[in-house]
């Protein structure tokens, strides 16, 4: 392995992706003060769709794709070949589903997901699924790069995709008067900018010769992924969708704001995790019993716990300073999201099923995680439709949970490894408690700014230990080392 071109690729696309992320959060309080809550929330309950649809119109076949590469990277003539029969198959595959699209069956049968009165199908629905297609083929074209080292590709298609998404959209909703359509005619336009982009390094590849064996292969790889990768999305997204049906659209917008901002925690998860996973491989390889494999898990979670606890004490004076007054509602939820963002990060337990080979079991827990959560919304929202919201979001920190709890179980069970439970519940607490909950109120005044202060100031005390407080240190001293090389 090359440490050098590793260590290159690492920083190139952890600079790209906060860049990205913080890029989507500059401009989000312009894009809230050019669209109505409504118009918001539209837009809020078409992102699933295009998410949804740009995993199932890929077929996975991205997987097979880095599989492989691996094995004809020496022979460019016959990788060419591959590429061409499996974008040959996706082809088809997508021109079928577009014609199943506008028949009458298909937006009847889509009138039972999602509230079309609210919704145009033509206009809306079908445009952001062939979003989702474009985005299934940039996909491809990325995995590709990734797999060629081509970084710099990667990055700057990134930022291509990024401004011209915002600069468009303020173009087409401001001057042109589209609303939540002119938002996702600039989506569309930037996926497809991105993908003429891609289109010289990615499909001037191609070998026009198609070769069965290369459909069977990369359908046998690709298909087993989509049901996996469904099953993570929904647990995300589903709720919008649900939601849309039996609550104001108005609200969905402030929820869907509340996500949006969560959204820079992750940013925070995403580097620990990455930064966890080589020392958690590493100690595996050594000693598998080893508990400063555990220990340096509960590292990062009180890392996380804590800087979730800082964006929830002061979401309601950054939401009530950055946005208009009409998606005050968002503060509500704010914390609850926050709080999963955290919880979900224990998906990193996954990487012990993946050193030891048992990857079905990751599938056995999102499936679980997928039913409870969807069932929980679609018995639940109906029959308490004020409290939609507030289900939808403890139905996804409690799938998420006891995804968590399921592995640690497993885990200790199978491969002897224990975890500190008491710590684990510990952090829950500080995460989800009245204390937060109040402080995290529409009530914003001088006396409840010191009285967070103080809270932060008592959990930090509580969670930021010697050992914790160097550990941070040290991430930052290498991000810096990094950064001045």
């Amino acid at each position: 392995m090359d440490n050098k071109s590793l260590l290159k690729g690492t920083l190139v696309y952890t600079l790209s992706n906060v860049v990205t992320k913080m890029g989507s959060l500059v401009f989000l309080p312009i894009i809230t003060r050019l669209l109505t809550v409504e118009e918001y929330g539209i837009v809020g309950m078409l992102e699933p769709i295009a998410t949804l649809f740009a995993v199932f119109l890929g077929l996975g076949i991205y997987n097979a794709q880095m599989k492989k590469y691996v094995d004809l990277k020496d022979n460019p003539k016959e990788f060419g070949s591959f590429l061409f029969s499996s974008f040959f198959v996706i082809i088809v595959f997508n021109l079928l589903v577009f014609l199943f699209l506008i028949t009458p069956f298909s937006k009847k049968l889509f009138s039972y997901i999602i509230d079309l009165n609210k919704i145009d199908y033509n206009s809306l629905i079908i445009l952001t699924i062939v979003i989702g297609f474009v985005n299934a083929l940039n996909t491809l074209a990325i995995t590709l790069f990734r797999m060629k080292k081509m970084y710099r590709k990667v990055a700057f298609g990134s930022l291509i995709k990024l401004f011209s998404n915002y600069f468009l959209a303020i173009y087409f909703i401001k001057y042109m008067k589209l609303g939540a359509l002119g938002n996702q005619i600039a989506n569309f336009s930037a996926v497809v900018l991105l993908l003429v982009y891609f289109f010289k390094d990615y499909f001037g590849k191609f070998n026009f010769k198609f070769k069965k064996e290369y459909v069977n292969y990369s359908l046998k790889n690709g298909l087993p992924l989509i049901f996996i990768e469904l099953t993570d999305q929904i647990v995300n997204f589903s709720d919008r969708i649900v939601l849309g049906k039996f609550i104001p659209i108005a609200i969905i917008g402030a929820y869907s704001l509340a996500f949006t901002g969560g959204r820079a925690l992750s940013v925070i998860t995403g580097s620990f995790i990455n930064s966890w996973t080589p020392e958690f491989y590493e100690a595996m390889k050594t000693d598998r019993n080893n508990p400063k494999i555990t220990k340096s898990l509960e590292t990062f979670l009180g890392i996380i716990s804590f800087a979730c606890v800082i964006a929830q004490l002061f979401a309601p004076e950054a939401i009530k300073l950055i946005f208009p007054k009409s998606y005050a509602a968002a503060i509500d939820f704010i914390p609850y999201v926050l709080a999963g963002i955290v919880i979900q990060a224990l998906v990193c337990l996954d990487y012990f099923f993946h050193f030891h080979e048992d990857s079905m079991y990751i599938f056995y827990f999102s499936v679980f995680a997928m039913a409870f959560n969807l069932i929980g919304n679609l018995i639940l929202i109906p029959n308490f439709k004020s409290y939609g919201v507030f289900i939808a979001l403890w139905t996804t920190i409690l799938a998420f949970l006891l995804r968590a709890v399921a592995e640690m179980v497993v885990i200790k069970r199978k491969y002897h490894i224990s975890f500190n439970y008491r710590k684990m519940f510990f952090y829950l607490i500080i995460l989800l408690n009245p204390a937060i909950f109040y402080l995290s109120n529409h009530e914003v005044s001088w006396m409840k700014f010191a009285l967070k202060i103080v809270y932060l100031g008592i959990i930090a005390k509580i969670l930021i230990n010697k050992e914790i407080a160097e550990k941070i240190k040290n991430i930052f001293k290498k991000f810096l080392k990094r950064w001045n090389k």
